[in-house]
């Protein structure tokens, strides 16, 4: 099976080398890895296309879940991992994964555990949970992700109506739809909390999350009927 990695970034200079490495050193080796970059205005189309093993694609639409959309688009894998540009996997990270799709052909998509650490200089914001920071947590997020290429025509993919909350709705979208999938309980992401996140703008995904609620509700009624 052949694995393309869809890295997603805008002015991500500071820390978009050391997420393209934690891929190179991979124990598994994916096929490619895709940088879509939301028209940086800094140095990162330098710093991507510094790398001999990485295609560069400039995003042509907005937002988050476009750029995500877009990698799939490109991508040529039979599995499609991602990683944002801030973070970085460990680096047993694709090898771990890979063994789950051999071994349970059935399943579509696998996740596991993330744990996060606040970078340096930088301070939790209002409401943050600072136990958060001394906890794995299960990681429903892409950047613990990997999955079956196939998957999103039956799914579809991130909806780009979501600012925010586009990975949420897709997470809460497989579940609704009991897609086989599975779990590793090892970190397989390790993500970094600062300033810049988007999760920052608290109202906005307080407001998305409500919207995902609502439709997941009506997805689940949707079924009980059909």
């Amino acid at each position: 099976m052949n694995i393309s990695v869809i890295i997603v970034v805008r002015n991500g200079e500071k820390y978009l080398s050391e997420a393209i490495n934690s891929v190179l050193n991979q124990t598994y080796q994916p096929q490619e890895i895709i940088v879509i970059d939301g028209k940086s205005s800094d140095k990162t189309p330098d710093i991507a296309k510094s790398y001999q093993n990485v295609r560069y694609i400039l995003q042509k639409s907005k937002g988050l879940a476009n750029a995500r959309n877009t990698g799939i688009d490109n991508a040529r894998g039979d599995l499609i991992a991602f990683l944002d540009h801030d973070d970085r996997w460990c680096e047993n990270k694709l090898s771990l994964q890979l063994n789950e799709f051999i071994n349970d052909p059935q399943i579509e998509y696998s996740y596991g555990q993330v744990e996060l650490f606040l970078e340096s200089g930088h301070e939790l914001r209002r409401g943050f949970p600072e136990k958060l920071l001394k906890e794995v947590q299960q990681g429903r997020t892409p950047g613990t992700l990997i999955m079956k290429k196939s998957l999103w025509e039956r799914i579809g993919k991130f909806n780009p109506e979501f600012t925010i909350g586009c990975d949420t709705e897709w997470f809460t979208r497989v579940k609704d739809y009991h897609i086989p999938h599975s779990f590793i309980p090892q970190t397989l992401l390790y993500k970094r909390i600062h300033h810049t996140n988007l999760s920052h703008n608290v109202e906005l995904n307080r407001q998305e999350l409500l919207t995902i609620v609502k439709q997941s509700l009506d997805r689940q009624r949707l079924f009980k009927f059909l």
